[in-house]
C-alpha cells in the first residue's frame, strides 16, 4: 500500500530514461546527463554491515495467498536493500540531504501514513510508542543496514486491524438504529489517532454506523448490508495479511524516498515492470484482458480487440479464471488471491503459453483449462486521439474545431499527435484544442517533440542539477506540424511535461492556454534506477529493485518555474478542483519554487494582442451560462463541505438530503435539455481509424456505466462530468467558444492562417 504522495508521484510522473554508471558521486552526476537508455556496466561496492535476521519478525508475517510460502526477501537483504537505498538518496538526489534526524521524522511519519491513512488502525499510544523508538533512529537504522522497523510496525498494524475487524463483525450482529443526532467524519487523514483502545473502539462503531447507514440509503436490503460489510472488512483484513516481505519494504522505502520529495519512490522489481509498462512502453506481453476483482474471483471484465484472449475465441467477459498455469507447469489455484499477484502470473513473455482454468459465465459450476500464446498487446486507451465537433455560432453558421487528447507522455506520443494533426487538417478544422487537463506527464523527450510540432526552432525547457549545471533541451526540427489557432486546455491533473509543453507555448506566445486557476507545479525530473546498477548484484541480493528519484528541476525559458506552483493560464475557467487540495504546493516535502536566468528566444507573439478581449467575452459568457451557474453551486457546496467534512447518521437528515440532491440534478436534467435540445455532434478519430482510413466515428451520446450503489456505499464525492458525458462538458464547451472568438478575431485582422472562406464575424 503505497502513500498518497507515492501513489500521485507515480500517476504525475516525468521520466529522463535510466540512467548509467558506477556509484561514485560524480559518475552519477555524469549519468543524470544522460538521456538514452544505454545499459552500463556495474561495479563492486563494499558490502554494507547487517543486522543479525530475526526470523520471528519475518515469520510473523501471514502467509500470501493459499499456500504457505518461504519468506521471499530475508531481513539481512531488506536490511542492505535499505542502506543502499539511503546511500542512493544521499548522494543522487537533487536535495543533496544527507541521512539526518530531519529526514528520519518524516521518514517515520510517511510510513504510517502509507499503512493507516485514516488514521482509524493505529492509537496514539501506538504511534508515541514507536515514535520514541524510531522517529529519529531511521536514518542510523538505514545507514546501518538495519530494516527492522519496517516488519515491526507492519506487525503492529495487523495486531490492531484484527481487533478493529473482530469489532466490526461484532457490531454487523447487532441492530442498528440512526435517530441520534451523531456525525462521523470519514475524511481523517488530518485528525489524531484515537488515543486509546477504547477511543478506537468509538470510532469504529461510528464507522460501521456510517458504512451502514451508506447501504441503506443506496436502498439495499439489511441482509445484503450485512453481508457486503462483514466481506468487505474480512477483505481488508486479508489484503494486508497477504503482504509479503518485499511489499513491506517497498512500503517502507517508499516513505523514505518520499522524505526527499512526494516524486521518489522505492519499487520492487514487479512494480517497476508495471510502473515502465503503464507511463512509457503502454504496452505488454500478455492475453489482452481486463480483469477485476470479484468477491474472492479474478472475473474478464473486457477483451482487448485483437488481443491474444479475443483472437482465441476461448475467453469471454464474466468468465471467472481460478487457477493460472506456466506452459506444462502446474496449475497455481487463485482464488482469493490479490488481483495484481494473478495479473503478474498471467503476464509472461511473447511467444510462451499460459493455461488458464476458468468458470465459463455460460456453464456456472463447470471448469474447462484454456491455453493462450501470450502477445504484445497495446494499452491502446491511453493513445493520443483526435475529435471533431462542428461548434454551432449565433449565425447558424458552425465552426468545424479538432480536439487532440494526450493522457500522457508515452513513447512516441509526439508521432502519434503528428499523425492526429495531419488528419485534422484533412477535416479542415480551422483551429485546435490541445487537451493535457489530465494528462500527469511522462517522458521528457516526447515533450520536448511536441512543443516542437506547433514551433520552428529554439528552447524548450532548462534543466538544471544539483550543482547549478543547466541544460537547455531545444527543438531542433525546423519543420512546424500545425501553425493554426493553437489553444492548450490545462488543470490541476496536467502536470511534469505537460507543464513543459503549455509553459513554452505561452512563453512563446504562441498558444493560448486555457483552464483551472493553475496545472499541478511539479517542476521536478526523475530518473529510474535499478539499484544493482550502482552496488554489485551478490551484494545486494536477488530482490533489489528500481529506485526513482528526483535529478533535476525544470524550468522555464523565461527564467521562471512551474515547481509547486504550476503554470497559470491565460483565461482561468471556474470550477471545483480550484476548491480541493490538488497540486504540488499540497504534499509534504515537496521542492521550493525558485528563479533562473531567462534566455534568448523569438517571441512569436501570436496570442496576446487578444488575450484581453478573449477574457472579457469568456467572462461575460460565464457569467449568464447555467451551466457555469451549477458550477457555482457545487463550489460553495464544497467550500461547505471543507468547512466541515463530517457526515451525520441520523436516516432522516440523510433521507432529506438525498433527496434534495436528487432533485437538483433532475432539475439540472430538465434545464440543460430545454437550453440545448440536441446535442453538438462529436466525431472521434484514434490512431487506428487512421491506419484503416476509416472516417471519423460519431461519439455515442451516452454515460459511461456507473455502479451507483457503490458509489454510494463509499461515501465517494460527487465529480465534474467527462468527456463522455451526454453532452460537451462545461469547461471544454467554454474552451471551444474561446477558440472560436480567437478565430474572428483574427480574420478581423486577416490573419493568414484563417481559412479563406471564413469572413469577419460581428462580435
Amino acid at each position: 500500500m503505497k502513500t498518497f504522495m507515492a501513489r500521485v508521484s507515480l500517476l504525475l510522473g516525468l521520466l529522463l530514461l535510466p540512467a548509467r554508471g558506477e556509484f561514485p558521486t560524480a559518475q552519477l552526476a555524469a549519468a543524470q546527463a544522460q538521456t538514452a537508455n544505454v545499459p552500463g556496466s556495474t561495479q563492486a561496492a563494499a558490502e554494507p554491515s547487517a543486522t543479525k535476521d530475526p526470523k520471528h519478525l519475518l515469520d510473523a508475517i501471514p502467509a500470501a495467498a493459499s499456500t504457505p510460502r518461504e519468506p521471499k526477501i530475508s531481513l539481512r537483504e531488506a536490511g542492505t536493500i535499505a542502506r543502499a537505498t539511503g546511500t542512493v538518496l544521499t548522494q543522487g538526489h537533487y536535495r543533496q540531504a544527507p541521512l539526518s534526524d530531519e529526514i528520519s521524522h518524516a521518514f517515520f511519519t510517511n510510513y504510517l501514513a502509507a499503512l493507516d491513512y485514516a488514521r482509524m488502525v493505529f492509537t496514539q499510544a501506538d504511534v508515541e510508542e514507536f515514535g520514541a523508538k524510531y522517529a529519529d533512529q531511521l536514518d542510523d537504522l538505514t545507514k546501518a543496514g538495519d530494516a527492522s522497523p519496517a516488519y515491526q510496525i507492519f506487525k503492529r498494524y495487523l495486531t490492531r486491524l484484527e481487533e478493529r475487524n473482530d469489532l466490526a463483525q461484532k457490531l454487523l450482529t447487532q441492530p442498528f438504529e440512526f435517530t441520534a443526532d451523531e456525525r462521523f467524519n470519514p475524511q481523517r487523514d488530518k485528525a489524531p489517532w484515537p488515543k486509546d483502545a477504547a477511543e478506537a473502539d468509538d470510532l469504529w462503531t461510528r464507522r460501521v454506523r456510517f458504512d451502514v447507514l451508506q447501504g441503506r440509503l443506496a436502498n439495499d436490503k439489511p441482509e445484503e448490508v450485512v453481508s457486503k460489510l462483514a466481506k468487505r472488512y474480512l477483505r481488508m483484513l486479508k489484503t494486508m495479511k497477504d503482504y509479503d516481505e518485499e511489499e513491506i519494504l517497498s512500503t517502507y522505502l517508499t516513505s523514505l524516498a518520499n522524505a526527499y520529495d512526494p516524486h521518489s519512490d522505492y519499487m520492487s522489481q514487479s512494480e517497476a515492470k508495471q510502473f515502465e509498462i503503464s507511463n512509457v512502453k503502454l504496452s505488454l506481453s500478455g492475453i489482452g484482458a481486463l480483469l477485476e476483482w470479484d468477491d474472492g474471483y479474478t472475473r474478464v471484465k473486457s477483451l482487448v480487440p485483437g488481443g491474444p484472449a479475443e483472437r482465441s475465441k476461448q475467453l469471454k467477459p464474466k468468465d471467472r479464471i481460478v487457477a493460472v498455469a506456466q506452459g506444462d507447469g502446474e496449475p497455481v489455484d487463485v482464488v482469493e488471491m490479490r488481483l495484481n499477484k494473478v495479473v503478474e502470473l498471467i503476464r509472461g513473455k511473447k511467444g510462451s503459453e499460459v493455461r488458464l482454468t476458468i468458470v465459463p459465465t455460460a456453464e456456472e459450476g463447470s471448469r474447462r483449462v484454456v491455453g493462450i500464446v501470450r502477445d504484445d498487446v497495446p494499452l491502446s486507451e491511453q493513445f493520443a486521439k483526435a475529435r471533431v465537433v462542428d461548434l454551432p455560432a449565433a449565425d447558424g453558421r458552425p465552426t468545424k474545431l479538432g480536439i487532440v487528447i494526450l493522457p500522457q507522455f508515452y513513447e512516441h506520443c509526439a508521432r502519434d499527435v503528428e499523425k492526429l494533426i495531419a488528419r485534422l487538417k484533412d477535416e479542415k478544422v480551422e483551429g485546435i484544442v490541445l487537451d493535457l487537463r489530465r494528462n500527469g506527464g511522462g517522458i521528457l523527450e516526447e515533450a520536448i517533440e511536441l512543443t516542437g510540432l506547433f514551433i520552428r526552432e529554439g528552447p524548450v525547457v532548462q534543466v538544471k542539477g544539483h550543482n547549478g549545471a543547466v541544460r537547455i533541451l531545444e527543438d531542433e526540427d525546423a519543420k512546424v506540424t500545425w501553425e493554426g489557432p493553437l489553444v492548450v486546455a490545462v488543470g490541476h491533473l496536467s502536470a511534469s511535461a505537460s507543464e513543459i509543453v503549455a509553459a513554452a507555448l505561452q512563453d512563446y506566445g504562441r498558444a493560448l492556454i486555457v483552464g483551472d486557476s493553475a496545472t499541478h507545479g511539479k517542476g521536478t525530473v526523475q530518473t529510474l534506477v535499478p539499484l544493482a546498477q550502482f552496488f554489485n548484484r551478490f551484494t545486494l541480493g536477488a530482490n533489489a529493485g528500481k529506485l526513482k528519484f528526483t535529478v533535476s528541476k525544470f524550468y522555464r525559458i523565461a527564467g521562471g518555474t512551474t515547481q509547486k506552483y504550476g503554470v497559470t493560464p491565460d483565461i482561468s475557467l471556474p470550477t471545483v478542483l480550484d476548491h480541493m487540495e490538488l497540486g504540488e504546493s499540497h504534499l509534504p516535502n515537496c521542492l521550493p519554487a525558485d528563479r533562473t536566468a531567462p534566455l534568448e528566444y523569438r517571441r512569436m507573439d501570436e496570442v496576446q494582442p487578444y488575450v484581453s478581449s478573449l477574457r472579457e467575452r469568456s467572462l461575460n459568457r460565464v457569467a449568464v451560462s447555467r451551466e457555469y451557474a451549477f458550477i457555482l453551486e457545487d463550489i460553495d457546496e464544497m467550500k461547505k463541505r471543507k468547512a466541515d467534512p463530517s457526515v451525520s447518521l441520523n436516516e432522516a437528515t440523510r433521507l432529506k438530503e438525498k433527496s434534495e440532491r436528487k432533485a437538483r440534478d433532475e432539475a439540472r436534467k430538465k434545464e440543460r435539455k430545454e437550453i440545448e435540445p440536441t446535442p453538438v455532434p462529436i466525431y472521434e478519430l484514434t490512431l487506428e481509424a487512421i491506419d484503416k482510413g476509416e472516417a471519423p466515428k460519431l461519439v455515442l451520446a451516452k454515460k459511461p456505466e456507473k455502479d451507483a450503489k457503490a458509489t454510494e456505499a463509499d461515501g465517494a464525492e460527487e465529480e465534474e462530468p467527462t468527456d463522455d458525458e451526454e453532452r460537451l462538458e462545461p469547461q471544454l464547451r467554454e474552451t471551444l467558444a474561446i477558440l472560436n472568438d480567437y478565430l474572428d478575431a483574427l480574420a478581423a485582422k486577416g490573419h493568414r492562417w484563417v481559412m479563406d472562406h471564413r469572413a469577419p464575424r460581428t462580435p
